[in-house]
C-alpha cells in the first residue's frame, strides 16, 4: 500500500470518526434538553461553536431556563452560520418563539414569516402549517384576533391528519371565543373534541372537552354543558382517569352553581375532594381551593 493511499484512508477514517462523534454529541445535547438537564446541554453545545445544530440546542436550553434574550442570541448566531434545509426553518421558528416570549410580537412575526417562506420553498407542508399556527398564536397574544383567525384557517387547510385538524379547530375555537362569537367557538371546539376522541391522547380529549363545557356555560347553554361534563366524567371513570374525573367534577360543579343548583354543586365538589385527597395533585388542590 502506498504512503499516499494510506494517508487518504487514514484521513477518511478520521473524518468519519469526527462526523460520528459530532452527531453523537448533538444527539446527547438534544437528549439533555429533553431530560431537562439544561446546564449540561449548554456546556456540551459550547464545545461546537461553528455548528448550527449546537446553537439551536443551546438556545432551546436557554429558552427552557426562561432566558429568552440569551436564547434569541443563540438562534441569531445559528442563522449567521447560514444553515440550510430544516436547520434554517428550525432556526427561524425557534427565534420567533424566543422573541414571542419577550413580547416582541412584530419581530416574532417576521421570523415566522421567514420560516414559512423557507418551508414553502422546500415544499415542507408540515412546517408551513406550524409557521401559520405560530403566526396565529402571536397575533392572538398581541390581541389581534382577526388576523390570528385567518392564519389558523390557512393552517387548517394544510393539516394532513386528524390530530393536526383537531389542533387547528381548537385554535380557531379559542379565537372565535375572543371575538365573542360563541356559536362558532362551540362549533369548532366540538369538531376538535370529536377528532381528539378518535385520534388524540386521553389528556388532549379531556382538556378539549373541559374547554367545550366552559363555552356552553358562557353561552348559558347548560344542557350542552351538562352533557359534555357527563360524557367526560363517564369516560374518565371508565378509563381509570381519576385526575380528570375529579377535574371534571370541579368544572361541572361550577356549571351547577351557575344554574343555582347549590346542592348538585356541593355533591360534585365532595366527589372531587375525595379523589383529590387520594391523588394529592397540586393542580386539583388549587382548583378546589378557589372553587374554580
Amino acid at each position: 500500500m502506498t504512503r499516499a493511499l494510506t494517508l487518504m484512508i487514514s484521513c477518511t477514517l478520521f473524518y468519519s470518526l469526527t462526523v460520528y462523534a459530532k452527531e453523537a454529541a448533538l444527539e446527547a445535547c438534544d437528549t439533555a434538553v429533553q431530560q431537562q438537564q439544561f446546564a449540561q446541554a449548554i456546556s456540551m453545545a459550547d464545545k461546537y461553536p461553528q455548528q448550527v445544530g449546537f446553537w439551536l440546542c443551546k438556545g432551546r436550553a436557554q429558552s427552557a431556563l426562561n432566558k429568552p434574550a440569551d436564547a434569541e442570541a443563540s438562534f441569531q448566531q445559528a442563522l449567521r452560520l447560514k444553515p440550510t434545509g430544516l436547520d434554517l426553518i428550525s432556526a427561524y421558528l425557534l427565534l420567533g418563539n424566543a422573541q414571542r416570549d419577550s413580547q416582541q410580537y412584530d419581530a416574532a412575526l417576521q421570523s415566522y414569516q421567514q420560516a414559512l417562506a423557507s418551508s414553502e420553498q422546500q415544499n415542507m407542508r408540515r412546517y408551513a402549517r406550524i409557521a401559520h399556527n405560530l403566526i396565529g398564536e402571536t397575533h392572538a397574544d398581541a390581541g389581534r384576533y382577526a388576523p390570528a383567525l385567518e392564519a389558523f384557517k390557512v393552517g387548517e387547510k394544510l393539516a394532513m391528519n386528524d390530530d393536526e385538524r383537531a389542533d387547528s379547530y381548537v385554535h380557531e375555537a379559542q379565537t372565535y371565543q375572543q371575538l365573542q362569537q360563541l356559536d362558532q367557538a362551540i362549533e369548532y371546539q366540538l369538531k376538535g373534541v370529536l377528532m381528539l376522541r378518535k385520534s388524540g391522547s386521553p389528556d388532549q380529549y379531556a382538556e378539549a372537552s373541559l374547554a367545550l363545557g366552559q363555552l356552553f356555560v358562557a353561552k348559558k347553554d347548560y344542557v350542552g354543558a351538562e352533557k359534555t361534563y357527563q360524557r367526560l366524567f363517564d369516560y374518565a371513570h371508565e378509563n381509570g382517569g381519576s385526575f380528570y374525573e375529579a377535574k371534571t367534577a370541579v368544572y361541572w360543579a361550577a356549571a351547577k352553581r351557575a344554574q343555582g343548583d347549590t346542592a348538585g354543586a356541593a355533591q360534585l365538589l365532595a366527589q372531587a375532594q375525595q379523589l383529590a385527597t387520594q391523588l394529592k395533585d397540586p393542580e386539583l388542590d388549587a382548583l378546589l381551593a378557589k372553587g374554580l
